[in-house]
C-alpha cells in the first residue's frame, strides 16, 4: 500500500504480490482495478483465481477483459463455469476474451458454449471461439467447423482450418482440400498445415500442387505438410525434384523430414538427386 492509502500496482507487481493484487481488484476506483486485473494476467499465479472469478462481475468492462485474460493464462478448470457464463457477456470484448480463456484450459465443457459462439454476432467472438475450439480437441466441433471453414468469411476460414488440423479428424479432409484452392494465401497456409496433421493419403496430390502455389509461405506449407505425412509423399516429392528451383527446394525440405524419421539427419541422397535432375 502507498502513503495515502492507494495500492501501488507497479509495486505490488514487481513483487509478483499476488494477495495484494487480489484485495486490489475489490478498489473503489476502476483505474486500480484495471491495472490489478492486468498485472494479474501478466503473473499468471492460481492463487488468484477466486479473485479473479470474482472479477468477472466487475461492473467495468475493462476489469472484465483482463480478468479473463488472466484466467486463461493460469488454466484452472474452477474458470470454466464463470468464463462460459462470461460468452453471454453484453460487450463483445468480454466475450472474445472468455473463448480465448476457455481454449487455453482445454475443459470439454466449453465445447457446446464455444460452437453457439462461432455464430455470435461479432466477427472477433467467433474468431477467437474457432482456435479455442481446435485447442480443445474434441470430435464435436468438427462438423460446425467445417461448415465454418466453407464460409465466405476468409479470416473465419483460416481459423477453422487451423482448428480442424489441431483436432486431426478425417472428416475435414475433402473441405480442407478444397481451401487449399482459397484465394487467400493464408487460409492455404493453414489448410495446407491442418491436412499434414490429419495425414490422410488423399491428400497427397493436392499438396504436391501446391508446392507450385504462387506464395512462398504456402508452398513451405505444403511441403512441411507432406513430410508429416511421410512415405505415401515420396515418390510425388521425387518428381516435384525437377520442377523449378522454389519447388525443388520446398520437396528437398519436405524429403529431408520424412527420411529423417527412418535415417536420422542422412538426407544426403535427396539433395544429390536434385542435383543430378536439375
Amino acid at each position: 500500500m502507498s502513503l495515502f492509502g492507494k495500492p501501488d500496482i507497479d509495486k505490488l507487481k514487481t513483487n509478483k504480490n499476488v494477495k495484494g493484487l487480489s484485495k486490489a481488484l475489490k478498489d473503489k476506483d476502476w483505474r486500480v482495478r484495471r491495472k490489478a486485473a492486468l498485472a494479474l494476467s501478466n503473473i499468471g499465479d492460481e492463487r488468484a483465481v477466486e479473485p479473479l472469478i470474482d472479477a468477472l462481475k466487475d461492473e467495468d468492462t475493462i476489469v472484465h477483459l483482463w480478468a479473463a485474460k488472466a484466467l486463461g493464462k493460469i488454466e484452472d478448470e474452477r474458470a470454466v463455469e464463470p468464463l462460459i457464463d462470461a460468452l453471454k457477456d453484453e460487450d463483445q470484448h468480454v466475450r472474445y476474451s472468455a473463448a480465448w480463456a476457455l481454449g487455453k484450459i482445454k475443459d470439454a465443457r466449453a465445447v457446446e458454449p464455444l460452437i453457439f459462439a462461432l455464430k455470435d454476432e461479432d466477427q472477433n467472438v467467433r474468431y477467437s471461439a474457432a482456435p479455442a475450439l481446435g485447442d480443445i480437441g474434441d470430435a464435436r466441433a468438427v462438423e460446425p467447423l467445417i461448415d465454418a471453414v466453407k464460409s465466405e468469411d476468409e479470416i473465419m476460414r483460416l481459423w477453422a482450418a487451423r482448428a480442424l488440423g489441431n483436432i486431426g479428424d478425417e472428416r475435414a479432409v475433402e473441405p480442407l482440400i478444397a481451401a487449399v484452392k482459397s484465394n487467400d494465401s493464408s487460409v492455404r497456409l493453414w489448410a495446407a498445415r491442418a491436412l499434414g496433421k490429419i495425414g490422410d493419403e488423399r491428400v497427397v496430390e493436392p499438396l504436391i500442387a501446391a508446392l507450385n502455389d504462387e506464395d512462398q509461405n504456402v508452398r513451405y506449407s505444403a511441403a512441411w505438410a507432406l513430410g508429416e505425412i511421410g512415405r505415401p509423399a515420396v515418390e510425388p516429392l521425387i518428381d516435384a525434384l525437377k520442377d523449378k528451383e522454389s519447388v525443388r527446394e520446398a520437396a528437398i525440405s519436405a524429403l529431408e523430414a520424412i527420411t529423417s524419421q527412418k535415417f536420422g539427419n542422412d538426407s544426403a541422397r535427396w539433395r544429390q538427386w536434385a542435383q543430378e535432375h536439375k
